[in-house]
């Protein structure tokens, strides 16, 4: 025998004996962290503001011709679960896994959203489908298609579902969304004052937790920064996911962290999700391409396995949240857009009748932008979910599975010429070829995926070169029913209901703008847009929104301190001469802030005050002159309050 021929046995016995050792590595898991939630009602606040969503599901949904080449390069140098082969960053497969990702995500969000939707009050769940970009102001990034997020909501979610970028590692450990196959990524936050403690940041998926931390602080700094340079707002946050892809040689911030399998924890930490490989039902995968209109919500495989689950942990969340402390800076930034006179007044939280009055009409306004929003949500669910988008996506999972399972089916019994065919052919649902080295059988078991699409076409065919001002009405166009484009929201004012048709969001803004111009009514009360607000421990001066006395903060209303790096102080309630004196809450340092809420004297906590750090449990401590002297009762502590007039407590 030569050397050609016993290299060649020795070369096929050793793949012979990896393809069937990685054949039990092909299955995910059979039971996600969250499928064991129970659902609960929410429980939301009777004073809440009924402008306010409870979750705005944001999600990658088109890629923009200009940011393709970055996005598939950081895709590939970014991968979780393993490093890529170089000789594989610039092929065909690694540029149609890459772009899977994206079309797949736009799917799947569609179970969270649906699952969400009937948990929750009606109107109250919002998406916000994104473009990834590139600028040459703004690099990669990404941005919102819709106007979802410039309504207030008590928490955001980013999601999507990943590959990894190898095809040829399919059947190995990295994580993969193929076929039975979903590997879910999320990250969960409310507002800064919503959580002070953790910057916001609930839940994040372990990649993405020091990303979601770093996003969460520049948010601080942003925020801050357009209430000091007003009038004007922070730029929208890009995708946790876009972001991480983004980021370089990033080190990993020290971030208080838990389990997401111990949620029951009082302990203030990020809760850190697991990348998950899951596994769905086979049988329900296997017969998607087939299933009726009547029968998609119940052959939902995704719902049983995590996103069931999943909604279930975020209405837990929202029942562990103050909604009108999550949502009261949210609510101020939503008003200064259309009002800035109402958005100074704002944060005095004055019961004046005159700002009761211009209140309600400017909730009443926020609340029928929600409304329409919500319309197009369901449109765009309708197109994603149920329409053709959804169909087509049905049958490339479901060629997917049976891929897969023949893939699985050779493995076992280490049929390698066969194997090596399945191998080449499960890339080309991405690749859109039918290799050579395949067997007459095996082609012709596969040949539905080559004749139906791939999803690199069904992503390609969303691809879009369109201007800023034409995306809304591009991405509606494709992804939502034509007849729902034109849509209706019947908006109550103080003593009227007015009827809204308009085709798209910015139409519908300019009529209840010029509606709300032509009912509102005058204020009885002023507040200084620009005064003075200092804190004992730091050298610069900031500036107070609310109440003055001679250039000093002094009354009600809003301060902040500025550092180099972001808000290093910021302080809501009273002050006097310059400084925190009175009832409020104060989120004190950058990095891993402290929150106080209670008494202050001359800057600094005084009494009964609630302590909130990272890694801790919140407790109610006793402050004199500014120092912990031990452990206060709970009935010493006076909360304070975050609705948009001041409470009586």
């Amino acid at each position: 025998m030569n050397l050609f021929a016993r290299l060649t046995i020795l070369a096929v016995t050793a793949l012979s004996l990896a393809l069937g050792g990685c054949a039990g590595t092909a299955q995910g898991l059979q039971s996600s962290t969250y499928r064991n939630e129970a659902p609960e009602p929410v429980q939301r606040p009777v004073s809440q503001s009924k402008s306010d969503a409870l979750v705005v599901i944001r999600y990658p949904a088109l890629i923009h011709a200009e940011a393709e080449t970055i996005y598939v390069s950081s895709f590939a140098n970014k991968a979780i679960g393993g490093e890529v082969p170089l000789s594989q960053h610039s092929g065909p497969q690694t540029s149609r896994t890459a772009h899977g990702v994206i079309s797949k995500s736009s799917y799947y969000a569609m179970s969270l959203y649906r699952e969400l939707r009937d948990l929750l009050p009606p109107g109250t769940v919002l998406l916000s489908p994104h473009m990834v970009d590139w600028t040459e102001e703004q690099g990669f990034h990404s941005r919102p298609i819709l106007a979802s997020e410039q309504i207030p909501s008590v928490i955001t979610v980013d999601f999507n579902v990943y590959s990894f970028p190898d095809v040829n590692e399919m059947m190995d450990s990295p994580p993969v969304t193929f076929g039975d196959l979903v590997t879910p990524l999320m990250v969960v936050r409310t507002s800064r004052w919503g959580q002070p403690a953790l910057n916001g940041v609930l839940i994040a998926s372990d990649p993405l937790v020091g990303t979601a931390w770093r996003q969460a602080e520049e948010l601080a700094r942003t925020e801050a920064q357009a209430r000091f340079d007003g009038p004007g707002e922070a730029p929208p946050l890009p995708l946790a996911f876009i972001e991480y892809l983004n980021e370089r040689d990033q080190v990993r911030p020290d971030v208080a962290v838990r389990s997401a399998a111990d949620p029951g924890s009082q302990r203030l930490a990020v809760e850190r999700y697991p990348v998950e490989k899951i596994q769905m039902d086979p049988t329900l995968v296997a017969n998607l391409g087939d299933l009726p209109p009547e029968s998609l919500v119940r052959g939902d495989p995704f719902a049983g396995k995590f996103t069931r689950g999943a909604a279930a942990r975020l209405v837990r969340l929202l029942n562990e949240i103050d909604h009108q402390r999550a949502t009261f800076f949210a609510r101020q930034a939503a008003f200064a857009r259309f009002d800035p006179e109402l958005a100074r007044v704002f944060f005095v939280q004055s019961d004046d009748e005159s700002v009761r009055a211009r209140l309600q009409l400017a909730e009443s306004l926020v609340g029928a932008e929600r409304e329409f929003l919500h319309a197009q949500s369901e449109s765009v669910y309708a197109g994603s979910f149920e329409g053709d988008y959804g169909a087509r996506m049905r049958r490339i999972i479901a060629a997917e599975y049976r891929m897969l399972e023949e893939r699985r089916r050779l493995a076992r019994v280490q049929n390698v010429s066969s194997a090596i065919a399945a191998i080449a052919l499960a890339g080309s649902v991405y690749a859109a070829t039918v290799t050579t080295t395949a067997s007459a059988a095996t082609v012709a078991a596969f040949s539905g995926v080559s004749l139906m699409g791939s999803i690199w076409a069904l992503n390609r065919a969303l691809d879009s070169k369109a201007d800023s001002e034409e995306v809304n009405e591009y991405f509606v166009a494709r992804m939502a029913h034509a007849s729902e484009r034109q849509m209706s929201v019947q908006m109550e004012w103080l003593e009227s209901k007015e009827l809204i048709t308009a085709r798209g969001f910015a139409e519908f803004r300019n009529k209840t703008l010029t509606l709300y111009g032509s009912r509102v009514r005058s204020l009885a009360v002023t507040a200084d847009a620009r005064c003075s607000f200092r804190h004992p421990d730091f050298s610069e001066t900031g500036l107070w929104f609310g109440e003055c006395r001679d250039g000093q903060a002094h009354g009600a209303g809003y301060g902040a301190v500025m550092g180099s790096r972001g808000p290093v102080v910021e302080f809501l309630g009273d002050a006097r001469g310059g400084e925190p004196a009175g009832a409020g809450g104060m989120i004190l340092g950058d990095g891993s802030p402290t929150y106080f809420e209670g008494q202050f004297s001359d800057g600094r906590p005084a009494g009964a005050v609630q302590v909130e750090r990272a890694g801790s449990t919140p407790s109610l401590r006793r402050y004199r002159d500014g120092q912990d002297v031990g452990r206060a009762e709970a009935g010493q502590w006076q909360p304070i309050s975050f609705a948009s007039v001041r409470e009586e407590t």
